[in-house]
């Protein structure tokens, strides 16, 4: 069986309301009044270092400043990146034949939201799926996409990633009492963005913007999950124990684990992407740029040189770029990719591996695309 060739027609994304600055995330995020005095205190005392040393500027959240209701919601944000990454395809929605979405929660149980973008994208038929992932969202769905495309299932393929993070980090949303330090923390660390690609299959044509491979990759299991988010059906097993309980309790907050993402986020990414590369059968070295997910400065200071070293490149080919819009999660890999593109920054010829590893239960996920 002979197998299509795969392209990447466009990039899109979208980035929510103005950019927030450190000193108006409470603002924005609004104030932890009755959280606990050690919380508080942390806030107040280690806030403005962990902010300074994490090296994020600027973010955006869907957060409406002023009433604090959210301004998208999962499809919404999803439907601005697909149309930007569907206007530099030169394509219609209705061309689209399969969409994909991915998202770490959603905007209902039910109906999945994939649907919910196809509609509001105004596609009267395709085949949609969703997939439920955080960081290695990205990854997981292009491979879905690179694979139904090149053996001929569809023609095209739209693939969005929405990160919602705000959901979560509103002072609404928390029972303040039952707060501690890693959920102040993650305040000053996580911000809202959508990435989307326009795939395409051809049998022939210009070379270039051809995805070349993809790699998909769970390693956790016998390690505790890194980030949890609590609320879904393992939380509401027994009969006296349900929402209402869930909130006084404090488990649907979002939670990380920071000693195990600051020891083992990073050589968990490096070693995926050197068994991407070993799957490829390439030299890491020849790789023009690497295109991870890296949520502060403090982590990529801490790390980077063991990613030179092992993959045998210069630091330009692996650059922190979270700076102007925080850690966007599943969506940071393509808003970097599509930020790339539209600046020239990756040239004709050029290999792109855009690479993200996941604390929830580690896991790293990308693609190759040979520009």
């Amino acid at each position: 069986m002979s197998f299509l060739s795969v392209k990447i027609a466009g990039t899109g994304s979208f980035l929510p309301g103005p950019p927030v600055t450190n000193e108006r995330l409470e603002a924005v995020l609004g104030p932890l009044e009755h959280a606990p005095p050690k919380v508080k205190s942390f806030i107040e005392n280690l806030g403005p270092k962990m902010l300074d040393r994490g090296g994020v500027r600027t973010r955006h959240f869907a957060v409406d400043p002023e009433t604090k209701d959210m301004t998208h919601n999962f499809s919404t944000l999803a439907e601005k990146a697909a149309r930007n990454a569907l206007e530099m395809a030169q394509m219609e929605p209705q061309q689209i034949e399969l969409v994909i979405m991915s998202c770490p929660s959603y905007d209902q149980s039910t109906p999945p939201t994939s649907t919910l973008l196809q509609e509001r994208l105004g596609i009267q038929s395709c085949a949609e799926m969703e997939i439920h992932s955080n960081c290695t969202g990205v990854g997981k769905s292009v491979q879905v996409a690179y694979d139904a495309l090149r053996c001929g299932r569809y023609k095209t393929a739209l693939v969005a990633y929405s990160q919602l993070s705000s959901i979560y980090l509103r002072s609404c949303y928390f029972n303040q009492s039952k707060m501690d330090k890693v959920h102040a923390a993650l305040r000053w660390i996580l911000a809202d963005g959508a990435g989307a690609l326009v795939l395409t299959a051809t049998e022939n044509g210009k070379p270039g913007r051809e995805i070349v491979g993809t790699f998909v990759e769970s390693v956790g299991a016998g390690r505790p999950a890194g980030m949890t988010a609590g609320g879904a059906a393992a939380d509401l097993m027994k009969a006296g124990h349900q929402i209402p309980e869930l909130y006084q309790d404090g488990q649907h907050h979002l939670w990380q684990d920071f000693s195990a993402v600051n020891d083992n986020a990073a050589p968990l990414l490096l070693q995926g992407l050197c068994n991407f590369t070993k799957q490829m059968n390439i030299d890491p070295g020849t790789v023009d740029h690497y295109v991870v997910s890296i949520p502060t400065l403090q982590l990529y200071e801490d790390h980077i040189p063991a990613f030179l070293d092992r993959l045998h490149i210069t630091r330009d080919k692996i650059k922190f770029r979270s700076d102007k819009i925080g850690y966007c999660g599943g969506s940071a890999t393509l808003l970097h990719f599509d930020e790339m593109v539209r600046a020239g920054e990756i040239k004709p010829g050029q290999l792109a591996m855009v690479h993200a590893v996941e604390s929830s239960k580690w896991m790293t996920a990308g693609f190759a695309v040979r520009w």
